[in-house]
């Protein structure tokens, strides 16, 4: 078994080197003391020392929920992906931006799904000199940056098409989007821009202790097709956090490949 960490990846002592197993770290996070108005917004943490804000994007664009054509949704389950318009969430990711910028307040955005926002962001890190031309890539410092983000993991695993076929099972908010804006997502992780991918916890607001089958299996046929390289992976399951100063409980994760 292979041990897979920022920078490298290491046999571990007495395994088989042959097994085809990697172990990766991934944080069990509980965001509640780093979101505004939360009642345990004034607990002590790793994170605060940095006054980091943690804003989630569902709640702002429950306010713009667009009910007028939730009947059609009935008809044309697609239609969802306009009940939280890309228009509203791209407006309310550039006012969170901006303000974050101009006030220099560091927040970390959870759930975006636009290849605007993203592109945004590059600029962003561009100007703090994250873009690394030796491996075409960025390689930030998460530390240093007003701004960062996370995708939701169901918002790699579905995409427009998968409509027709799971209906509300997929109704999430934020929605999934067009297959062009599910590509964005897995090429702004491999450039190193994403921060972290977003697990959500089980409905009974528990922390997660593990991840569900399905979330293995979609993150194991990343790992096998190289959608996602090892190393990256490691990095939006755990260190890119623990660099931003989000420090949790963390847990072990063995992917086949």
């Amino acid at each position: 078994m292979k041990k897979v960490y920022k920078d490298k990846i290491v046999n571990i002592q007495k395994t088989d080197l042959f097994d085809n197993r990697f172990l990766f770290k991934y944080l069990i996070l509980n965001f509640s003391p780093f979101v505004k108005g939360s009642p345990c917004n004034e607990m002590e943490g790793e994170g605060l020392k940095d006054n980091i804000e943690v804003v989630y994007l569902s709640e702002l664009l429950e306010k713009r929920k667009n009910e007028s054509i939730l009947e059609k949704v009935k008809e044309k389950p697609a239609m969802w992906s306009m009940v939280y318009s890309p228009k509203d969430e791209l407006e309310i990711f550039t006012e969170l931006f901006e303000k974050a910028i101009s006030t220099w307040k560091k927040i970390h955005i959870v759930w975006v799904t636009l290849d605007e926002e993203i592109k945004m962001l590059e600029d962003y890190y561009e100007k703090l000199w994250f873009f690394k031309e030796e491996i075409n890539c960025f390689d930030p410092d998460f530390s240093k940056p007003l701004v960062t983000v996370s995708v939701k993991i169901e918002n790699l695993m579905y995409r427009w098409s998968d409509y027709k076929r799971l209906r509300d099972k997929i109704f999430f908010n934020p929605p999934i989007r067009e297959s062009g804006q599910v590509k964005a997502m897995f090429k702004w992780i491999n450039r190193g821009v994403i921060a972290w991918i977003y697990f959500s916890p089980p409905a009974n607001g528990e922390l997660e202790t593990g991840l569900s089958d399905n979330v293995k299996n979609f993150l194991e046929e990343q790992i096998k097709t190289e959608h996602i390289l090892p190393i990256i992976l490691a990095k939006v399951l755990c260190y890119n956090l623990e660099e931003i100063w989000f420090v949790w409980e963390k847990t072990d994760l063995v992917i086949q490949y």
